[in-house]
């Protein structure tokens, strides 16, 4: 990622600071003991100890020891076979900062060059432990909070209001900008580019999804006129460039293929309307309602193809829907969390629970499904049995921050996805005009 976790950064300068300072009192202890700490490669080096045992990256770390000597450039310190950065040093402790990533292994000193060079090993593995830490991807402002649509580098490229994504089977991202078009982000080549602009009645696109066989990309279209485009397909022949259209409805503000079966579902706004089109004639078959006229919501699979989420934006909750397999079709849904037409930030169970617009989602592999809701400026956790809390965000504080998980702060999100093989969340931040990452570091 192109900007590594500012909290991290300050979190390391309070750290050496502070053990400078320690460094600093202890050495001055020392200092009317021995007036030289010289490493003496005719004696063997020893390493008794290191506090703590475990921690995550930029954990301060302290190993005990003898015949380490204060020459900070004779002395190389390894967690695991990682670099660890050595902030200070004396002939009986050693302080180092733990680097990122450095799973469960020994703790190794090396003292000397060329053959008066020692090493000892731990008998004790150091224990990691990630850290889950949201991060910037890509976009920016400048000096005076404007953005643009720019493409190119990630150090250059610019969002205006990035709002619904998903993935290709490469893992690179789809994102649609709010009444603006699409753009391409290539995560190999880390360059993004627009595919195409709104226009020629695809003016309001809301929602993305992929054909299970990925030659097929549905994007919804929000319109008023019954005769309009309602959804649009584009397929690698023209490099998801040129759009076609598919079906014509009104209203439509979500929609989704199948991950299985292929078999795309989509919506109308103004009855709150759920259909199925029908490929082989291409027609569509309306299969119920959702409450009441005027409901915005997108619906949004389980990888499984099991269930579907109804996500209601502007009443605030969320309804379930089980697909069923003999007829293909998803059935009547039930209320499964949020409190309706209730807006609020409250973590708790079912219907307790309280949002301030949901909007996309994103299934873990457990179907925990992890929700962008965009009043509250947070990201929101909900189990498979309707338990929901706080993932990332501080509840209706808008801003931006980069850190862990509670201390991030974002501006309204609109979109999330994630990508299980490296246990990484994207998140749209429409008002922050960028791609955010939550992660494992």
């Amino acid at each position: 990622m192109n900007k590594i976790f500012t909290y991290l950064k300050v979190h390391n300068q309070l750290c050496l600071f502070c053990l400078a300072v320690l460094f600093f009192l202890w050495g001055c202890k020392k200092d009317t003991e021995s007036a030289q700490q010289v490493y003496d490669p005719n004696q063997p080096i020893e390493l008794s100890r290191f506090l703590p045992d475990s921690g995550g990256v930029g954990t301060q770390l302290v190993i005990e020891g003898n015949n380490f000597g204060s020459d900070t450039s004779l002395i190389r310190v390894f967690i695991n076979n990682k670099r660890a950065p050595l902030v200070g040093a004396s002939s009986s402790a050693l302080y180092v900062l733990v680097p990122s990533r450095a799973n469960i292994g020994p703790v190794r000193v090396e003292v000397g060059k060329g053959d008066q060079a020692q090493e000892i090993i731990s008998k004790t593995a150091f224990k990691y432990v990630f850290m889950p830490a949201v991060s910037t991807l890509v976009g920016f402002t400048d000096k005076d909070g404007k953005t643009a649509i720019v493409d190119g580098t990630f150090d250059k490229a610019q969002f205006e209001e990035p709002y619904w994504m998903t993935f290709d089977q490469h893992k690179n991202i789809y994102l649609l900008e709010q009444r603006r078009g699409l753009r391409f982000i290539d995560m190999a080549k880390k360059e993004v580019k627009t595919l195409f602009r709104t226009g020629k009645g695809m003016d309001r696109p809301r929602t993305l999804s992929f054909s299970p066989t990925w030659d097929t990309l549905y994007v919804t279209n929000d319109q008023w006129d019954e005769r309009g485009l309602s959804t649009a397909a584009l397929t690698p022949a023209s490099g998801f460039t040129e759009w076609n259209s598919l079906i014509y409805n009104k209203t439509t503000n979500g929609g989704a293929s199948h991950p299985q079966t292929g078999d795309f579902f989509y919506n109308s706004y103004e009855k709150g309307e759920v259909f199925k089109w029908n490929k082989e004639n291409n027609a569509s078959e309306l299969l119920f309602r959702v409450d009441d006229n005027n409901w915005e919501f997108n619906i949004q699979f389980a990888p499984s193809g099991d269930f579907a989420y109804i996500v209601v934006v502007n009443q605030h909750y969320i309804l379930k829907s089980r697909f069923n397999r003999q007829t293909r079709k998803l059935e009547a849904p039930v209320h499964f969390v949020g409190g309706r037409g209730r807006a609020g930030h409250n973590d708790g169970v079912g219907v307790d629970a309280r949002f301030d617009q949901p909007h996309q989602g994103a299934f873990d592999e457990n179907d925990n499904f992890y929700v962008a809701d965009i009043f509250n400026h947070c990201i929101r956790k909900i189990t498979p049995q309707g338990v929901v809390s706080t993932f990332a965000g501080r509840p209706r504080s808008a801003g931006y921050a980069d850190g862990a998980l509670r201390d991030a702060q974002f501006d309204q999100p609109y979109g999330i996805i994630y990508d299980s093989t490296t246990g990484t969340f994207y998140v749209a931040d429409l008002i922050n005009r960028r791609i955010r990452a939550i992660s494992i570091e």
